[in-house]
């Protein structure tokens, strides 16, 4: 990171941004995360993986929660999903307790989930067809595999689509289900950054034009300041929240903007927070030195 920039600066708003967030805070709150603990049994003791998390996400909101290896930022999103249960505290969405998976919350996973045994199209249309919309299943399911651009496809298998299709199609088929929030668990970590970089457009261009709240987990600093409002960023060993950050970097976003004073304030700080100067230390690190003396290559 750059050592000239203002660590505070991150903070500073223009007067569009401002506005942006008075508005969004007055929307309704679709997730209210309440002093969430999540523990696990480890030898005579106990692991603490998930320590009094709390935090709200509004309607529309995209937030990226992000933080160092350890943190619990999976184990915090398949609780939100209902797949795996907390210790103690609540999640509500609309103000209703979570308890277990719902067609209210769409769930897209790192790994590529689709049924390899069904086509694109009947991939989208299992959701609608579960829920018992029978005839409509099919039209409904043409609509989102439209959006997501892949109409071409609809009768393709899993394994004839590249990995960017293929979550094109995680994302439709969660979509299809209309969910009050869409969870995203690192969806685009096992992505080359070219098709990376597709998949966070589409992304942002779905979000636009839909009723849908995002709650997308990551470990990449860029992605977190590109796309998100808020940035969750968690603590290691437990995790716990060290800190909300409101980017300041104006929508709509682009790549260009990965150059502004704002994007580059913001992803310095995250920087701070989840990598201390301390971690950066390296001249301590105790090895023997494997090369002809004189041979520097620094």
């Amino acid at each position: 990171m750059n050592a000239l920039v203002d660590p505070l600066s991150y903070r500073e708003q223009s007067p569009a941004v401002r506005a942006r967030f008075e508005a969004l805070k007055e929307r309704p709150v679709v997730l209210s995360v309440e002093n969430l603990y999540k523990t696990f049994p480890c030898g005579s003791g106990v692991v603490t993986a998930l320590k009094d998390v709390s935090f709200q996400v509004y309607r529309r909101e995209f937030m990226c929660v992000i933080g160092p290896s350890g943190c619990g930022k999976s184990t915090l999103i398949r609780i939100l999903a209902g797949l795996e249960d907390s210790s103690s505290g609540q999640v509500l969405l609309d103000g209703k307790p979570v308890s277990g998976p719902g067609p209210d919350r769409g769930m897209v996973f790192q790994s590529y989930t689709l049924f390899p045994w069904l086509t694109v199209k009947q991939n989208v249309m299992f959701g609608p067809r579960m829920a018992g919309k029978g005839s409509s299943a099919e039209p409904e399911a043409r609509q989102w595999i439209d959006l997501v651009g892949l109409s071409r496809f609809e009768n393709s298998y899993p394994h004839q689509l590249s990995g960017g299709m293929k979550q094109r199609v995680a994302i439709a088929r969660a979509l299809a289900n209309r969910p009050r929030i869409l969870l995203m668990d690192e969806p685009f970590g096992a992505l080359d950054a070219q098709t990376r970089s597709q998949m966070q457009s589409y992304l942002l261009q779905i979000w636009r034009n839909l009723d849908i709240t995002i709650l997308f987990i990551t470990h990449d600093l860029d992605e977190a300041a590109y796309l998100s409002d808020r940035i969750l960023v968690l603590k290691a060993n437990p995790g716990e929240v060290d800190e909300m950050i409101e980017v300041p970097v104006p929508r709509p976003r682009t790549p260009s903007q990965f150059v502004t004073p704002e994007f580059i304030a913001t992803k310095y700080r995250i920087d701070q927070l989840i990598h201390p100067e301390a971690a950066h230390e390296t001249d301590s690190i105790p090895f023997p030195r494997m090369t002809v003396a004189g041979d520097d290559v620094e």
